[in-house]
């Protein structure tokens, strides 16, 4: 396998308590405010429908994702039937998301030939009122959400002379683009509200990272695990975990308030990947249970919204859904 990349570009500046925060970034900025004339400067309409931001990716994005040895990413021009797509995944977004990104995102891209799945990028980092676009790969709109989950929770394992397999089930009803729009429309709402500590500076936790991260990408030590520190998201082949060791990986999984393997990797994932299992489950009342297989026989399995460790942090998720 060509080694491949994840990016995953998130912007936040300082913590505090998240719902406060969140409130201010609701309000809309007034007609001489600093955050109206970044969005006049950057073209960003926040009147625009969210759906209607379609457009050709930045340069500095199509930059960052070359890669030796692969075809540079191509724009992709979405079909009528995908614009569809589109406005029901953005009206399947909670609405504090939909109003940050309102103010907050610019530029909504397709490319073909990415290395990875979706970025956020920032366009104005140095500026108080941070505006930012998202680009995602269009082969997921080819996929519904179970199916790109398995694929991507695959991409952990090396399954060379193994019968042992890995699906996640979510379901058959919802787009893959519903949950990628979701995961990479968090990290915008973050990136505004402060959700989770700075990256700059001094690192005080957030009301969501206490008690649950040291560090950017540590865990505290009840929530750390050898095994699990190897888990790469597309690997170059070399340093992915047997699947054989895979029931190994999700006990450890269980024994955390993690929502899932991805957001485990870091405390930015683990708040993208935490709100969006949260609405599949919770409020479109879709599954998402990891199993491990031997063929048509089950192996292992596991539901994280069933865990109390993890189901002790929806009171978190109440601050989406203001004004619902």
């Amino acid at each position: 396998m060509t080694a491949r990349r994840e990016f995953h570009f998130r912007f936040v500046f300082t913590a505090t308590v998240a719902a406060a925060l969140l409130a201010c970034v609701l309000k809309t900025p007034a007609a001489d405010s600093p955050g109206a004339e970044a969005q006049r400067r950057h073209g960003l309409d926040p009147t625009k429908p969210l759906e209607a931001r379609v457009g050709p990716a930045p340069a500095s994005v199509l930059v960052l994702l070359k890669e030796p040895g692969r075809p540079d990413p191509k724009v992709h021009t979405l079909t009528e039937a995908e614009r569809g797509q589109l406005k029901i995944a953005v009206q399947t977004l909670p609405p504090v998301h939909r109003r940050v990104l309102s103010a907050h995102l610019r530029e909504l891209s397709f490319l073909d030939g990415m290395p990875n799945t979706a970025l956020t990028s920032m366009i104005n980092p140095k500026e108080p009122f941070r505006l930012l676009d998202i680009t995602v790969n269009a082969a997921i709109l080819r996929q519904n959400v179970s199916e790109w989950l398995t694929q991507k929770e695959q991409t952990c394992y090396e399954v060379t002379g193994s019968p042992l397999r890995i699906y996640v089930d979510a379901g058959t009803k919802i787009d893959a683009l519903v949950y990628v729009l979701l995961h990479e429309a968090t990290h915008v709402v973050d990136a505004a509200g402060q959700i989770t500590p700075a990256l700059i500076g001094k690192r005080t936790p957030s009301t969501f990272t206490a008690g649950v991260w040291n560090e950017l990408s540590l865990p505290i030590a009840a929530y750390r695990d050898p095994l699990r520190a190897h888990v790469r998201f597309i690997t170059n082949g070399d340093d992915t975990i047997p699947v054989d060791r895979a029931p190994d990986v999700y006990r450890y999984l269980s024994r955390t308030p993690f929502v899932s393997l991805y957001g485990s990797r870091n405390w930015l994932d683990d708040l993208a990947e935490y709100a969006t299992v949260y609405h599949l489950t919770e409020v479109l009342k879709q599954p998402y249970r990891i199993t491990v297989r031997n063929k048509d026989k089950e192996v292992f399995a596991y539901e994280p919204m069933k865990s109390a460790l993890v189901r002790g942090r929806i009171a978190q998720m109440k601050q989406f859904y203001a004004g619902s």
